[in-house]
């Protein structure tokens, strides 16, 4: 096909300018930090309204283990690294 015909469909994508690429890290990073600051904050939430009066819930016996999951969650929920 010659080069000068647009080809639909193709697997790459256009070029970025620097100053965009940055903006989409940014965004990227910021979209994570919310995710995991939101994830923490329902884990200690979660320890809090539901709790475990026993002790012997893994996960919810201790506000850092519940807190720790619920950023963990928040991470994988946002997306993780992305790409």
């Amino acid at each position: 096909m010659p080069p000068d015909i647009a080809q639909t469909g193709s697997a790459t994508a256009p070029p970025v300018a620097g100053h965009e690429r940055n903006e989409r890290k940014r965004k990227m990073v910021l979209h994570t930090i919310l995710y995991v600051a939101g994830g923490a904050a329902f884990g200690f939430a979660y320890h809090k309204i539901v709790g475990c009066r026993s002790g012997a819930c893994p996960i919810t016996a201790n506000p850092y283990i519940s807190t720790l999951y619920g950023a963990l969650m928040g991470f994988f929920v946002g997306g993780g690294l992305g790409k």
